[in-house]
């Protein structure tokens, strides 16, 4: 008899309930199904793409500037310890759209997962 073992992750992971709401606004409701309904990662992984000010800076004319950066941050929603893992998408503030969503892949999930689990 042989016994067959599934090493398929079961893609269960999705979007946080913030930025499905991001994308609700800027999509049309068939694009907004597709974003919705996107899974990748493991069973409790909940992935958000966060838009973060630096530190501003002053220059030596004396203006002072603020940079933004958006990031894709990945949590394990079930986790006791709240660590969020970070992956740099853009300098700069990303808007909410299809192409925005497209950088998500399943590699860039299974990054994100590297993160978290190298602070159990």
């Amino acid at each position: 008899m042989q016994i067959n073992q599934n090493t398929q992750p079961s893609f269960s992971g999705r979007f946080s309930s913030k930025t499905l709401a991001k994308f609700k606004e800027n999509l049309s409701p068939k694009e907004y199904k597709i974003v919705k309904n996107f899974r990748a990662g493991k069973k409790y992984t909940q992935f958000d793409i966060v838009t973060i000010s630096s530190e501003p800076v002053r220059l030596m004319n004396g203006t002072q500037i603020t940079t933004k950066s958006t990031y894709a941050e990945f949590l394990n929603s079930k986790s006791k310890s709240a660590v969020k893992g970070r992956i740099k998408l853009a300098d700069g503030v990303l808007p909410f759209d299809m192409s925005t969503f497209k950088m998500f892949t399943d590699n860039l999930v299974k990054q994100g997962e590297k993160l978290i689990a190298k602070f159990k």
